[in-house]
């Protein structure tokens, strides 16, 4: 018989397991919501397919789901897959029926086909992008602190938007960071963003909660601005703004943009490391490629250029180019 385990099951403990890893084990309350939201996609996933009985071969159908219908790339689809691994060794471990023989460890890794280098928008295309945010509105003004943070601290949204005012220590100008994972880290900031989010202050107490709320970035509704409504007002400002050098611009891009043009400045990879907040160099090194102002840069002052100028003032390659006609 194969091993499986009931939907009915899956869903019962669900409760159980969270309250275990908040309350007792104290995990991080946005993992265990990260957690949260992949089990609950997988129980909806079965239940509109009417399963009842979760199987390897289900498992499997789920991945592809994931791939061809959600278009999930490789993390999204391993993250996943890690909060459904997780779970069913918990369901082992209280023997609900059929976990124990349940293979879930052999079920397969998705990966990425390598996509050559990090793509990033150029200086000018910071700005344009910047400037078209609506700076006369108490939301349109929230979202341009946002994005300006992102992209002069290269942070990641979510660590953007989990800054809470208490991070902000003003006297020494630096914003305490909470990272993936639990790293933390200090990074100063700039006399000019101190002026954006001491204004973004005066705008934000406008809003409902402000008083009440510790987050530095929220909602017209008057809680922690979401990731998904931060990443919809950034789609809705890129389609305004027009086209740009790389195919997809998110508010990732103005994280791979920040590291990218630290290293066209000649940034030290140790220095960017501990900005960006990688474990390991191995993750900073994505941004040593040679971006095109490199390149462009390396042709025009190779000597191979002087040479070619010298010759074009001499008239030497005109006078070869004649004399290969008459040939």
């Amino acid at each position: 018989m194969r091993a499986c385990i009931s939907v009915s099951d899956f869903d019962l403990h669900m409760e159980d397991y969270n309250t275990l890893r908040t309350d007792v084990l104290n995990h991080q309350p946005s993992g265990v919501e990260a957690n949260k939201r992949d089990l609950n996609l997988f129980s909806n996933y079965l239940h509109t397919g009417n399963i009842k009985m979760i199987t390897g071969e289900e498992m499997l159908k789920f991945i592809g789901w994931l791939r061809n219908e959600r278009d999930n790339n490789a993390g999204s689809i391993n993250r996943k897959e890690s909060s459904i691994r997780s779970y069913f060794k918990y369901l082992r471990f209280t023997q609900v029926k059929g976990a124990d023989a349940f293979p879930i460890e052999n079920l397969p890794r998705a990966r990425e086909p390598y996509s050559g280098p990090v793509e990033a928008l150029t200086p000018r295309e910071v700005i344009k992008l910047l400037n078209s945010v609506d700076k006369n509105s108490v939301l349109g003004f929230r979202d341009l602190t946002l994005y300006t943070i992102l992209y002069s601290l290269g942070l990641r949204i979510s660590e953007a938007l989990n800054i809470n005012l208490e991070d902000i220590d003003y006297e020494n100008q630096v914003i305490h960071i909470h990272g993936k994972g639990r790293k933390e880290r200090t990074l100063p900031f700039t006399k000019y963003l101190l002026e954006m989010i001491n204004k973004w202050m005066i705008y934000r107490s406008q809003l409902i909660s402000a008083e009440k709320l510790c987050a530095l970035f929220i909602s017209k509704k008057g809680n922690r601005l979401a990731v998904r409504t931060a990443q919809d007002n950034f789609k809705k400002i890129v389609k305004k703004t027009g086209n740009f050098s790389i195919k997809k611009v998110t508010p990732h891009s103005l994280r791979h943009a920040f590291a990218t043009h630290a290293i066209e400045g000649g940034q030290d990879i140790f220095v960017l490391k501990a900005i960006m907040g990688h474990a390991s160099t191995k993750s900073t090194e994505i941004y040593l490629h040679p971006s095109m102002k490199i390149l462009k840069k390396a042709v025009n002052e190779h000597i191979a250029s002087e040479i070619l100028n010298d010759l074009m003032k001499n008239n030497i390659i005109s006078l070869r180019v004649h004399q290969a006609r008459d040939a």
